[in-house]
């Protein structure tokens, strides 16, 4: 509910400042409480993103007074100076929030969501082709690239300014990491630091709903609630036979809480729900990674409210460290860089490589310049003054992240405002300070939910069927060791998935023409294209995106 666009007409802005530009009018689907306007006859500013952080307001107006471009954790804004008649914006620190930038010959639009661009644009965005093929090819886009042509995906911490007096100047500012910390934090301080950050997304913002699944983020928020006696409603996404709905009911029976579940047992994906997906994300997310929209009547039942969600909590559990091995403190000592990073960016390649290696055979002219785009990214984020714990954190953060989870997340935008406990500042310092040891195996989330709520800690968890207190074994604690000695069944979920991802022939037939679109090599036919991706299984990726994609190229 913190969408928001504002359009300026080129024809317009050359010559003088029509009336309607001083009194912008900002919809947010009613809901004042979600963007923060403040003017004066020097200009408008709109700041917007969660509520939780909403005390860094009077920073970014004070700065954007002084000239200067802020970012800030959790804030997005955009300044509109009447004197230069010059765009300033910002997105906030982790990429939360993100800012669009469309520019034609006619308009230029700045907006808080691809959704609400092409309703103020009037008419839909042709998908970027390049775009396309990334999303295909690493299940995610990097940097400002868009899934919509002309326009830019203004990134993490990342600025731009732009006159609409001269030829349209634009001057992108790309944010950079912080400085890595050179203290270690220990683990009363990381829980304490956990704690009042819920405390702060609950008190601050109006109609605090947890988004509760089985797995330990959410768990981890909710023992937070409990150490903190609030009581808060909760919603649970899927299948209600699934291990993660299964065990949000009973964490929400523990904790006497209710939950909002879903009405669709099947939980299949239909027409009508892989077209709302499609228009929400206008293509950057595919059906499974959209379980918020799959069934609308538990979004009907619970919208309008803020909700807690566990974004970013996986930076320090999951993606690196869910393989886990015997001396990974090692990982955490910048003196043993030299061998530990290539290990840890052969991951990382490792990682996106699993779906890229169809791709590649399916348009091979295109190989090299996507490879290209991930070896940048890891030299981008290389720094000596981090471990290589803290690089697997950063690039998740900011790359992982800030793209492909922040894009699920704002199919919530049009129904509910969000907050995000794990993404303070304080959080992401206190967490990712921690010594590299309380990463592997979700080691903090475990300990934590543990002493705040020990009843929470009593039920089971998913990936090991058993009580969560009762810890783990060696193959499940080095899942990644099990695997090497051919034992491969001790650690992961193994019940009903949350949703039934089964696809129409109409989504199968849509394949051969988006890959066509996309550039594919022309002598491949249909069937063999399905048959490199069966056997690769990356088939339902590419159906997934295929599903969202045929609704607007049919545009």
């Amino acid at each position: 509910m913190s969408q928001l666009s504002v359009k300026f007409n080129l024809e317009h802005s050359k010559a003088t400042l029509p009336k309607s530009f001083y009194d912008i009018d900002v919809t947010c689907n009613g809901d004042a409480h979600a963007v923060v306007q403040m003017k004066n006859e020097c200009g408008h500013l709109l700041i917007w993103g969660d509520v939780a952080q909403q005390a860094r307001d009077r920073e970014i107006w004070h700065s954007v007074q002084q000239n200067q471009q802020p970012t800030v954790a959790g804030r997005s804004w955009l300044f509109i100076n009447l004197l230069s008649r010059t765009i300033y914006a910002g997105a906030d620190l982790y990429g939360l929030f993100p800012v669009f930038l469309y520019q034609d010959t006619d308009n230029i639009i700045v907006s808080s969501s691809r959704q609400a661009l092409v309703e103020m644009l009037g008419r839909p965005i042709a998908l970027n082709s390049n775009a396309m093929r990334c999303m295909l090819t690493f299940g995610q886009l990097f940097n400002e690239m868009s899934i919509l042509e002309n326009t830019h995906h203004i990134s993490a911490s990342s600025t731009f300014s732009l006159s609409l007096s001269s030829e349209r100047l634009f001057k992108l500012k790309t944010g950079t990491l912080s400085e890595a910390a050179n203290r270690t934090t220990n683990f009363s301080d990381a829980v304490e630091a956990v704690v009042e950050s819920v405390r702060a997304s609950i008190d601050n913002c109006q109609n605090p709903m947890l988004s509760l699944s089985g797995g330990l983020d959410s768990r981890l928020i909710l023992a937070c609630c409990e150490a903190l006696n609030m009581k808060l409603p909760a919603l649970c996404y899927g299948n209600k036979h699934s291990a993660d709905a299964k065990i949000a009911a009973e964490l929400a029976s523990v904790c006497n809480i209710k939950l909002y579940t879903s009405s669709d047992l099947a939980g299949n994906v239909t027409i009508e729900n892989s077209k709302r997906i499609a228009l929400a994300g206008q293509g950057e997310v595919p059906i499974h990674h959209a379980h918020a929209l799959i069934d609308a009547s538990l979004v009907a039942a619970t919208k309008n409210h803020t909700l807690l969600t566990g974004t970013g909590a996986e930076t320090y559990r999951a993606f690196y460290y869910d393989r886990g091995m015997p001396g990974f403190s090692a990982f955490g000592l910048k003196c043993l860089n030299r061998l530990t990073m290539p290990r840890v960016e052969r991951y990382i390649t490792e990682e996106y490589g699993k779906t890229a290696r169809t791709a590649f055979e399916l348009f091979p002219e295109y190989a090299e310049q996507l490879q290209a785009q991930v070896r940048e990214l890891l030299q981008a984020l290389n720094d000596n003054s981090y471990s290589a714990a803290q690089f697997a954190d950063n690039f998740y953060l900011k790359v992982r992240a800030a793209r492909m989870v922040v894009a699920g997340q704002q199919l919530l935008d049009e129904d509910y405002n969000r907050t995000h406990p794990f993404l303070s500042p304080e959080v992401v310092s206190a967490i990712g300070s921690l010594p590299a040891n309380f990463k592997v195996s979700s080691a903090f989330h475990r300990k934590a939910i543990c002493k705040l709520s020990p009843k929470l800690g009593a039920i089971n968890w998913d990936k090991t069927s058993k009580p969560l207190n009762k810890g783990l074994t060696l193959f499940q604690r080095y899942p990644g060791l099990a695997s090497r000695f051919g034992f491969g069944h001790f650690f992961g979920k193994s019940s009903i998935p949350m949703f039934e991802y089964q696809y129409n022939q109409d989504t199968a037939n849509n394949l051969e023409a988006v890959l066509k679109y996309i550039g594919i090599n022309e002598e491949k036919n249909i069937q063999s294209c399905y048959s490199e991706m069966e056997k690769s299984g990356t088939l339902a990726h590419a159906l997934g995106l295929t599903a969202v994609w045929q609704h607007l190229l049919m545009n």
